[in-house]
């Protein structure tokens, strides 16, 4: 039986919001096409399943509005897994900041078709998604074992200096990437949660650059795990852009057991081809037995936990 991908980061906005009404949309260029074409460009690309996700996290100040705006995204996209479970999952967005909300839909949500975790932004209001006010939510996704997916929300970290420049998607969204791990590892989320599978996107950002580093000067608590370690712990998706440095960097930093494929379909069709997005892992130089592990074994591993 020949081995098929399973991509992690794949997006679908529900019909039943306005893209138009959230400034994170504006910033992309690429539309959507129909819902039915994704079907042949990934059989085209050997992708047996993809795991759905709304575009990036928008969160709103009252929870009725905001616990009601994910259950729309939610049972859209449970409905499109419903209709062809062998090729579809999805991540299950939450009503942040509101922990009670979120908690009440994380239980809702968990055991519909096609929901393998939940989908966090990288962070929430311009607050860290590793907040303390939030451990609740972790404890509970910690009883279920549960997997969540991080995702830029492309707000630039707020910063001036990156959004004034025009940096806010190009840049922006791994220095997002970064910091939301860093915040993880900071308060020591793997290790106080260590049922939890995280995916970071990106291939972690500037992550893998940084673990020695991190190693030698972040603050830690005395009974922390060093920030390499924890890390560690991270799986990682493969949307890269085609740079074989970063994935050649990721699967040194990481190992090759925790990186997972994604191709943030469909934002870089107008730069490479649905196929290109997975070819890549082949064209870095990787060792057979890497790629194999990259793109036929680790996310269904990873998948099984959920």
């Amino acid at each position: 039986m020949q081995s098929l991908i399973t991509d992690i980061h794949a997006h679908h906005a529900p019909a039943g919001l306005s893209r138009a009404s959230d400034p994170a949309k504006v910033l992309v260029a690429t539309r959507y096409p129909p819902f039915e074409a994704r079907l042949e460009l990934m059989d085209k690309a050997g992708v047996g399943r993809q795991i759905l996700s709304c575009t990036a996290p928008t969160y709103l100040d009252d929870p009725l509005e905001a616990r009601a705006k994910v259950q729309t995204i939610n049972d859209e996209l449970s409905a499109r897994c419903a209709e062809n479970p062998t090729r579809f999952g999805f991540w299950a967005s939450l009503p942040l900041p509101h922990v009670e909300e979120s908690l009440r839909e994380i239980e809702r949500i968990w055991n519909r078709p096609g929901a393998v975790g939940v989908y966090m932004g990288c962070s929430c209001q311009g607050g860290s998604i590793a907040r303390a006010a939030f451990d609740p939510i972790y404890a509970d996704l910690e009883c279920r074992r549960g997997t969540v997916f991080i995702h830029p929300v492309q707000n630039g970290l707020n910063a001036p200096l990156i959004n004034e420049f025009g940096l806010t998607v190009c840049a922006g969204a791994a220095i997002e990437d970064s910091v939301a791990a860093l915040h993880l590892i900071g308060r020591r989320i793997p290790q106080r949660f260590p049922s939890i599978h995280f995916i970071i996107p990106h291939l972690g950002g500037l992550l893998p650059m940084l673990l020695n580093r991190l190693d030698g000067q972040m603050p830690r608590d005395p009974d922390s795990e060093p920030p390499s370690v924890l890390a560690k712990r991270f799986f990682y998706d493969t949307v890269g852009w085609g740079s074989k440095a970063a994935m050649i960097a990721a699967v040194e930093a990481f190992g090759d057991s925790q990186i997972v494929p994604g191709s943030d379909y469909p934002f870089l069709l107008s730069w490479e081809s649905y196929t290109q997005s997975f070819q890549n892992v082949r064209d870095a130089g990787l060792s057979g037995e890497s790629v194999r592990k990259i793109l036929f074994e680790n996310a269904d591993r990873l998948l099984r936990c959920c």
